[in-house]
């Protein structure tokens, strides 16, 4: 943005003579930006990142640029200096309160535009303490695990494929702590053309290996368990050989099926987070219409406007860039706000960039910048530091002090001399002889209340419950009541959820609809997605009588094993993996039982196959015909006897109660 500033009118408007000749004073930098047109902060930095330099030049009455000699002349008068070096602050969109005391009580009012917010809030993250500690632990509860779950088995393979592809993980939490650090993220996204090869499910195909592994050891040992028998018992009168095993039937290879089945779809491959300061909301804000344009420095101008002309070939530009964008009215003014400089902004394509805020209204630009009151107590924890430094640093300085004589008996000049020459030498040697009336005291600022946990733990807590949102526990006597603390854990865990869930909402809106939509032609392509997450709540305290009616649910088969196993934070496929090679490998030698159970069951254990012999039956006395044993070892129950036993007893009759009717 160029401004030619007409000086005369300036400084007749600041009530000054404009022909009057001012004494030269030295320019102080304090009055105006630095060499770059930043203003900065000495705690939080600069407060003017992501907003461009204004390129004033200033005019005399005709019109004429003033050469450097006449300005150097005029910025020496210190009045004048002042008044066109805040006329030049007020272009960047900079406002600074001016305080009447000493502490700055208005300078956390909310004077400075929204981007100096965001600056400062997003150094507050990654440099205090708490709040960058925090940052991490919020992003560990909201995402620990992902997937996509679709009723077609080759669709959730193939958005599964694009999920490991774009580091879906990865991006998520990026997403999180951008809202987490300024309430906006702004998403740029490349899209490209990839063919998408069905694979096998891997923990499918990995059970029937470990079930055909154990079918086949099964089948050995029944094959060698009926050989026993037959050699045993094939000279028995009455012997009858036992049937054939039939041998398992072999698993089928794998890949098989994913070499069949292709997708050609056109899918963002790389997903980018842009600096919030770079990109403004421009055109309409109703019902959702607005566009972004890109705020583009000095250099980018440049190299943007050669790719548009087509002199050099910009693949990002391409991707990312449609056009220059000429502001409205209203987008002028609320620039003008910003400090951005309106001849320098790209119109972005609006299927390579998105934005996700927290709540927030239509007719608000951007969403209010949540972490913007944790900024006042910072100030006060880092003045609460100082102090305690101050203090350590006082008593190390620390004054001795050395005293002789009293009322009653005032030291004498040569005394003061002597003990003079001694204070010299205690320097050196900590001796020092005298006698009663001799007083040595050392003072230093006292340090009984420097480095209290209470004082610096005060500010935390109040970090700590801003930045999650929430409130502090209802205290009853001085402590944290039970129930206080767990209500704010759920408030807590609710909100973390919500924020996820909105988080999904636009992911789906912005992203899965948008695949969905390039991709309509593709044959079989056509169910949306299901984004889960694992654990699918979000809980910071175990209930027990929630995970006792998550249980009763289960064993009435209200839910699912998946379900059950998720509140308690299992994964079911890395479960069922495990129970597959337990029992392919491990069954047989741990051996679960039942107490007071019959000692030939095992609940835990591989269920008896066709054709084995049960347990017990593979030595001493054969089955013999006519008994009341088959040939493989089970009960007879044919006609209600067993065979060749006659009835002598009559019958109960129906109603008798189990009462033997007598003749």
């Amino acid at each position: 943005m160029t401004t030619e500033v007409n000086l005369r009118r300036l400084i007749e408007q600041a009530g000054y003579d404009a022909d009057q000749t001012y004494a030269p004073e030295p320019f102080d930098p304090m009055d105006g930006a630095d060499a770059y047109g930043d203003f900065g902060d000495e705690t939080y930095g600069r407060v003017n990142s992501g907003t461009s330099t204004p390129s004033v030049h200033y005019v005399d009455e005709t019109g004429e640029r003033l050469d450097l000699d006449t300005m150097g002349r005029i910025r020496a008068n210190r009045d004048i200096a002042s008044v066109i070096e805040k006329w030049n602050q007020g272009l960047s969109g900079i406002t600074q309160q001016q305080s009447i005391d000493v502490f700055n009580r208005r300078r956390w009012d909310g004077a400075q535009h929204i981007f100096a917010q965001m600056s400062m809030c997003a150094w507050a993250v990654e440099n205090d303490d708490i709040l960058s500690g925090l940052a991490d632990v919020v992003e560990g509860l909201m995402f620990q695990k992902n997937r996509f779950e679709l009723f077609d088995t080759d669709q959730q393979s193939i958005w599964n494929q694009w999920a490991a592809e774009v580091n879906l993980d990865e991006f998520l939490r990026k997403v999180q702590r951008e809202l987490f650090k300024v309430s906006q993220v702004y998403v740029g996204m490349w899209w490209e053309n990839v063919v998408y090869q069905v694979e096998d499910d891997p923990i499918q195909a990995t059970i029937e290996e470990m079930e055909a592994k154990r079918e086949e050891r099964d089948y050995e040992e029944r094959v060698k368990t009926r050989q026993r028998y037959i050699d045993t018992y094939s000279r028995t009168p009455g012997y009858v050989e036992p049937p054939e095993i039939p041998e398992p039937d072999k698993p089928s290879r794998r890949g098989n099926r994913a070499r069949k089945k292709k997708f050609p779809l056109r899918v963002p491959t790389q997903m980018t987070v842009f600096d919030p300061t770079k990109i403004v909301p421009v055109g309409t804000l109703m019902f959702g219409r607005q566009r972004f344009a890109y705020v583009a420095t000095r250099g980018e101008e440049e190299a943007f406007a050669n790719v548009m002309r087509g002199d050099v070939v910009d693949g990002t530009v391409l991707q990312l860039i449609e056009s220059k964008y000429t502001p409205t009215q209203g987008d002028a003014a609320a620039l003008q706000e910003l400090g951005v400089d309106p001849g320098r902004l790209w119109l972005m394509k609006p299927d390579a960039v998105f934005r996700h805020t927290l709540t927030k209204a239509d007719y608000e630009r951007f969403a209010p910048v949540r972490l913007k009151p944790v900024l006042e107590i910072l100030e006060m924890k880092a003045h609460l530091r100082a102090s305690d430094r101050a203090a350590l640093i006082g008593n190390t300085n620390f004054i001795v002090v050395i005293t002789k004589g009293s009322d009653k008996l005032p030291a004498k000049a040569s005394e003061i001399a002597n003990l003079q020459e001694q204070a010299r030498v205690i320097a050196r040697l900590p001796v020092l002889v005298g006698d009663h009336r001799l007083n040595v005291s050392i003072v230093a600022p006292p340090i009984d209340h420097v480095l209290q946990d209470s004082r610096h733990q005060l500010l935390d807590q109040r970090l700590v419950f801003k930045a999650l949102n929430t409130y502090s526990p209802v205290t009853q006597g001085g402590n944290s009541s039970g129930t206080g603390v767990s209500e704010m854990s759920r408030v807590i865990a609710n909100g973390l959820q919500n924020r996820r869930h909105m988080i999904v909402r636009t992911i789906e809106k912005e992203i899965f609809r948008a695949i969905m939509r390039k991709n309509e032609g593709v044959p079989g392509f056509d169910e949306f997605p299901s984004l889960v997450f694992s654990p699918k709540k979000i809980t910071l305290d175990l209930s027990a009588d929630i995970l006792g009616q998550v249980l009763k649910l289960r064993d009435r088969g209200d839910i699912s094993r998946e379900t059950t196993l998720e509140e308690l934070d299992f994964d079911q496929d890395v479960e069922v993996l495990r129970r597959a090679r337990e029992r392919a490998d491990y069954d047989r030698v741990f051996e679960s039982q039942t107490p007071f159970s019959s000692p030939n069951a095992n609940p835990y254990g591989a269920p008896q196959q066709p054709g084995q012999l049960p347990p017990g039956q593979s030595g001493g006395q054969p089955p013999q015909q006519g008994s009341n044993v088959g040939p493989s070892g089970q009960p007879r129950t044919e006609g209600g006897r067993p065979s060749g036993v006659a009835e002598t007893q009559p019958r109960n009759p129906r109603g008798s109660g189990g009462r033997t009717a007598k003749s």
